[in-house]
């Protein structure tokens, strides 16, 4: 990348202007795809939110009061200047706090956890601290389509084997997890397509594979 080369976002966040920001990752194919409850008048918090694309369409479905969270880091620290920069120009009123999710609190009628289960080190145990503070959760994250062949409930660890991720699982691991942690599921995705590449790997659906699960406290 040139030095006077604008980094990409990690979101496509489209603007008022009918601008797109130039991002990693365009979901807004995926947002019909996923099981959502109804939104409004509710109080609801974004899990690793990162530049905001899902804390805005949360406000979109008509959410009373959106908090967008994510844990502190350099990349947390970039992601939030363009949370802002966004917010600016939507003239949102979500709020932005710096928050692990093991450390939540509060009340919430609905939490969204979009591709956090994949990258945290106790999956079980982020479900469990979701669940003490939201009656509500719709989950998003990836799976793994070679696993999905198989009956059992499984996860693979260190997927990409390149220390970015911990545990990725098949749709049933998804599913048990999010059980076992106490939620009660309302409803499941099949698998959707979250990221289409040009690489073999995409092609073929080894990566780029998402899931989505509705559960209720």
């Amino acid at each position: 990348m040139a030095p006077d080369e604008p980094e990409r976002w990690w979101h496509a966040i489209e603007l008022p202007d009918g601008s797109v920001t130039d991002a990693w990752w365009d979901f807004r194919p995926l947002v019909p795809k996923l099981p959502w409850p109804d939104l409004r008048g509710k109080r609801c918090v974004d899990i690793g939110t990162a530049d905001g694309f899902w804390a805005f369409e949360l406000e979109r479905r008509g959410a009373a009061d959106v908090v967008a969270i994510d844990r502190p880091s350099y990349f947390q620290s970039l992601c939030r200047a363009r949370f802002e920069e966004a917010q600016t120009k939507l003239g949102s009123r979500v709020r932005y706090e710096e928050c692990d999710l093991y450390e939540l609190d509060g009340e919430f009628d609905f939490a969204f956890m979009g591709y956090v289960l994949q990258v945290v080190a106790d999956p079980l145990g982020a479900l469990e601290a979701v669940r003490r503070v939201s009656r509500e959760l719709l989950l998003l994250d990836t799976v793994s389509l070679p696993l999905s062949l198989l009956p059992a409930p499984l996860a693979r660890l260190d997927a990409r084997r390149d220390g970015g991720e911990w545990f990725v699982f098949n749709p049933r691991g998804l599913r048990k997890a999010v059980e076992t942690a106490g939620w009660n599921v309302e409803a499941q995705t099949r698998v959707l397509a979250d990221k289409r590449g040009l690489d073999w790997k995409h092609r073929v659906g080894v990566r780029g594979r998402a899931c989505a699960i509705l559960a209720t406290a």
